[in-house]
């Protein structure tokens, strides 16, 4: 069986927008910004980086989704197949992640869950990211981290979480949260 590779949604573009008002502003700071995505999907924030002029050597990426990793190395990024960080060795000065945030929902089906379902309870994977990612965080580096309304028993691990967007879809809102140590 073939797995999808998750196409960009309400939830991508929302991360997208934020990455194009706050990557400008990081990159003048920092020109050669060390960019790392956990989940990369369809690639479509790796692109949106490298537009906005995160240099390509400096983009890195990784997925679950052995189909996912595949498509983004054909669009020429550097991605590994990993479960979170378990394949990442360096430190980076963004981290985004737009990971299953949803609680369980037995109803849905087995093929969508790995790309939506976080946990019983939603926030299960973002608490294994949020305790992982202070180990590839640089001194002043950030997280972009995108979790619901819906997403239920985050451990926010003491970082300083200031919320910097959000947007209300049908049953839910989704915020875009900037971290830092």
């Amino acid at each position: 069986m073939i797995e999808q590779i998750y196409t960009p949604e309400k939830d991508s573009f929302l991360m997208k927008n934020v990455l194009k008002e706050k990557l400008p502003k990081l990159l003048k700071n920092t020109p050669n910004l060390k960019f790392l995505e956990i989940g990369s999907g369809s690639g479509v924030q790796l692109e949106t980086a490298l537009k906005l002029g995160v240099k390509r050597k400096n983009i890195f990426a990784c997925d679950i989704n052995r189909e996912a990793t595949r498509h983004c190395k054909k669009l020429g990024f550097n991605c590994v197949n990993s479960n979170l960080f378990q394949k990442i060795k360096n430190k980076y000065d963004i981290i985004i992640f737009n990971p299953p945030y949803l609680p369980e929902n037995e109803n849905e089906p087995e093929d969508s869950k790995l790309a939506t379902t976080g946990g019983k309870n939603g926030g299960e994977l973002i608490n294994k990211f949020l305790k992982r990612a202070k180990q590839h965080l640089t001194k002043n580096g950030r997280i972009f981290l995108l979790t619901s309304s819906l997403t239920k028993k985050i451990d926010w691990q003491n970082y300083k979480k200031r919320k910097i967007s959000n947007v209300k879809i049908f049953f839910e809102e989704l915020y875009m949260w900037e971290l830092t140590q």
